[in-house]
């Protein structure tokens, strides 16, 4: 007799949903790669750090290099220098970032109100789904479960054109996957919780909120903080496909109106909480002179803390 599988409680993400998620972090440094620094670029080297890594064959220095308020390293070899970008420090977050993101959640709390507004209101709730519900018999595809990853794939294609995004791949990475973790563990206590039926009489009561909606949000939000800065456009083309999504679940009468509404505020608020964390520790980091420098040597490699009081 073969044993039965073992569910794991807790465990709130697919594994198909993680591995895409990964394979897309893996392959990201070939087109995220931006290690080059322009030597036409005016640079001030500071004073070097104490601390000397010793081979066999020579010996690197690492300088400490600042331009434009970013630190950077200068590897010394044999009295030729070669610059590389620091791709594992903390930059210096913006000014008033607590204020940025604040401003940036009024618009997932308010429609996280509404939905639960609606959710109140059965009368509403089933007139307005009775109007959305078009697609029910499922005969026009619609691609949600696709397209809730798109804007991901946005952010690969982006750096082919010089876009790069705004934090490196060493810290990117948890950026990512921290916001689709506490997205996705959010909305599983909710459905949980919550245990309500779906309108199209399915045997699962999982229907608030819609995780569609909530992992559409993130990668859309994610694709705002990273590039939006080059153009509006990009955060408008990320929050379209988002929105398609979510209206993809009404359409094909998987969820409620509160469901997708709910589920695109827990993607929101949720990146828009781990880049606020991101931030404070990089504010940390960064004001109090805090320096973490990885290195490998000949069998072996460690880390290097230093503090500037």
């Amino acid at each position: 007799m073969g044993r039965a599988p073992v569910i794991i409680p807790g465990i709130c993400m697919k594994a198909k949903e993680f591995l895409f998620i990964f394979c897309l972090m893996y392959f990201m440094p070939y087109s995220f790669a931006k290690n080059i620094i322009d030597l036409q670029d005016s640079l001030r080297i500071t004073e070097p750090i104490s601390f000397c890594v010793s081979t066999a064959r020579q010996e690197i220095n690492i300088l400490s290099i600042t331009k434009a308020d970013k630190r950077y390293n200068a590897l010394v070899s044999n009295s030729e220098t070669e610059l590389k970008s620091n791709w594992y420090s903390f930059e210096r977050p913006e000014p008033f970032y607590l204020r940025y993101y604040l401003k940036q959640s009024i618009t997932p709390v308010a429609m996280a109100a509404l939905g639960l507004g609606i959710l109140g209101m059965t009368d509403i709730k089933l007139q307005l789904q009775e109007n959305l519900n078009w697609n029910k018999d499922l005969k026009v595809p619609m691609y949600d479960d696709q397209l809730r990853h798109a804007p991901y794939a946005i952010g690969l294609i982006l750096p082919l054109f010089g876009k790069y995004p705004k934090h490196k791949l060493l810290h990117l990475i948890p950026l990512v996957t921290g916001s689709y973790l506490l997205a996705d563990g959010v909305v599983h206590q909710l459905k949980a919780y919550t245990a309500m039926a779906r309108p199209n009489g399915a045997q699962e009561y999982d229907a608030f909120p819609s995780q569609h909606s909530s992992m559409a949000f993130v990668a859309a939000t994610i694709l705002h903080h990273e590039f939006g800065s080059y153009s509006p456009w990009i955060s408008v083309g990320g929050y379209t496909l988002a929105t398609w999504v979510a209206y993809s679940r009404l359409a094909q009468n998987h969820h409620w109106t509160s469901d997708v509404l709910t589920g695109a505020a827990v993607g929101m608020l949720s990146t828009h909480l781990v880049y606020l964390a991101y931030d404070f520790l990089s504010d940390i980091f960064t004001r109090k002179n805090l320096a973490l420098y990885p290195y490998l040597i000949e069998g072996g490699g460690g880390v290097y803390l230093s503090f500037s009081f």
